[in-house]
């Protein structure tokens, strides 16, 4: 029988080995990390700083309830300092991703006061506080104050979390400081936090509308996974993969990931990420008209703060309009109003101005595209874009349609781009019909597709799907897309330079398309 202290005996020569272990796998293997970082706190007379190091490790690993529950006993036995104050907002960020909004506030309040700095603390008070539509701003104010001596490795964290507030806040001049501060300071960051910079810096930069910069700055971040072997903290990279998919035309695509990531999103307890992935799951099947499925999501409830209700209250509105509830979808616009989260109040008018135009209340209709005007003056180029559409389908401004078409056709947003053709067919450019109809039909935006198929015939015109462009027709389209001028392609083809005109013609006609230059566009994004 082994000495009845053994295990007291036994560490001292033990606990270097497990903490070498934990070491050796900290950056590519978090979970393992986790393991060995328990085994050390259980083998150390002062546990507290290695269930610290245990709680970041399982939250690198996204399994936030485990970091909730190391960070709080790492909390209960460390002194004031720097280890603390890291435990604590490892703590308030496992609470806020599960959805536990109030843990998250607690936790927050209570350590604030004991942190070496509390700037991270601080930026993370603000966002909770703003998405649950309380007063945000003073914690926001402060941990800008701090910033600049703030210690490096909490300033990225700091930085990132005050992006996301102005992002809920609806200030974009504010969320793009951030980023800018993001971005630039994560250069002369550790590979690892590098990593997590680029990740929120693409996140915020994907749900502010820009698609193609996020797509930048997730391909840096890749160059660095590669070399680490992990990434995706929290399910922060599928959420943004998905917004990306949505806004660049991947439907199909992005349903399929989504329902892949909600499961492990589920499994993991991330209720927070995993109600903001299964929105963009929502938005994509109300735009198909897949309105049943759309209505199954729907019945699981949100966490339960103010920007996921008012998000949830926006998506049944689009669920009445779809079925033709216009009370029902006026009643849910109201609910979503009253929450004056300015992220849900930009989204709640855009549908308003759909919901009353449908019922045939053009006052109606020019009242909220003014309201979406005014308070998306500062906000995301997502919702000046929006407001660009509305303003140019309330008011017939052709202006402010081409700004929505430029906008969109910039940064590679079929969906927006067919919006803003139809709405000029509307004013009276009929030939944007047959390319708003094209792009409908291959995003399977059912109800958008028959209603620009309906404008079409009304305007005497026949839809030409794609599919009718002949072999020639698309042997020209190619040689468009590679660069070649007309009499190239005429002699590329053995045909008269007149000829090659004529083709070209006929598949402006058919495509709905305008010149060479949306041709090739067209050829890039896979739509011809």
């Amino acid at each position: 029988m082994g000495h009845p202290h053994g295990r007291g005996r036994a560490a001292p020569e033990a606990l270097p080995a497990v903490l070498r272990a934990a070491e050796l796998t900290r950056w590519t293997a978090p979970l393992s990390a986790a393991h060995w970082y328990g085994k050390a706190a259980e083998l150390s007379p002062q546990p507290g700083e290695l269930l610290a190091r245990q709680a970041l490790a399982y939250w690198k690993g996204s399994r936030p309830a485990l970091a909730l529950n190391s960070a709080q006993r790492a909390l209960a036995v460390l002194p004031a300092g720097r280890r603390r104050t890291r435990a604590a907002y490892t703590a308030v960020g496992a609470a806020h991703v599960m959805g536990w909004y109030e843990v998250a506030l607690d936790v927050a309040r209570r350590q604030i006061p004991k942190a070496d700095d509390a700037s991270a603390l601080l930026a993370q008070q603000a966002v909770v506080s703003a998405e649950m539509g309380r007063p945000s701003r003073e914690s926001a104010r402060r941990a800008w104050e701090g910033l600049s001596d703030c210690p490096p490795q909490d300033r990225a964290i700091t930085v990132g979390y005050l992006a996301i507030h102005a992002l809920v806040r609806g200030d974009w001049a504010e969320t793009q400081r951030a980023v800018d501060d993001l971005l630039t300071f994560a250069a002369a960051l550790p590979p690892g936090a590098r990593l997590a910079s680029l990740e929120s810096a693409a996140h915020v930069l994907a749900i502010a509308g820009l698609r193609s910069r996020a797509v930048e700055v997730l391909d840096q971040a890749e160059q660095i996974h590669r070399g680490l072997g992990w990434h995706d903290i929290a399910g922060q990279h599928v959420r943004t993969m998905a917004v990306i998919r949505r806004m660049g035309g991947e439907w199909a695509r992005a349903l399929e990931e989504i329902a892949v990531a909600g499961r492990a999103l589920a499994e993991a307890g991330l209720l927070e990420n995993l109600a903001l992935l299964r929105n963009m799951e929502m938005d994509i099947l109300l735009d198909q008209g897949r309105l049943e499925q759309a209505a199954r999501v729907l019945a699981d409830p949100p966490p339960g703060s103010a920007l996921q209700q008012g998000m949830r209250c926006v998506l049944r509105a689009r669920l009445a309009l779809g079925r033709g509830d216009i009370a029902a979808a006026r009643r849910e616009l109201a609910h979503a109003l009253a929450y004056e989260v300015p992220e849900v109040v930009h989204r709640a008018l855009a549908i308003k101005v759909l919901v009353t135009g449908a019922a045939g209340d053009d006052a109606g209709c020019r009242t909220a595209a003014s309201r979406l005007d005014e308070r998306s003056a500062n906000g995301t180029p997502r919702a000046r874009l929006a407001a660009d559409l509305a303003m140019g389908w309330a008011f017939r401004d052709r202006a402010r349609t081409g700004a929505a078409l430029e906008q969109a056709r910039a940064d590679g947003l079929p969906f927006e781009e067919a919006q803003a053709r139809l709405t000029f067919g509307m004013l009276g450019d009929t030939s944007q019909f047959p390319r708003a109809h094209a792009i409908f039909n291959r995003l399977g935006a059912a109800p958008w597709a028959a209603l620009s198929e309906r404008r079409l015939r009304e305007a005497g015109m026949v839809p030409e799907p794609a599919g009718r462009l002949t072999p020639v027709e698309r042997r020209v389209i190619e040689l468009v897309a590679d660069g070649l001028s007309n009499p190239q392609i005429a002699e590329e083809l053995h045909y008269s330079r007149k000829t090659v005109e004529v083709y070209l013609t006929r598949v402006y006609a058919k495509t709905g398309l305008r010149s060479r230059v949306e041709l090739a566009l067209a050829v890039e994004r896979g739509e011809l």
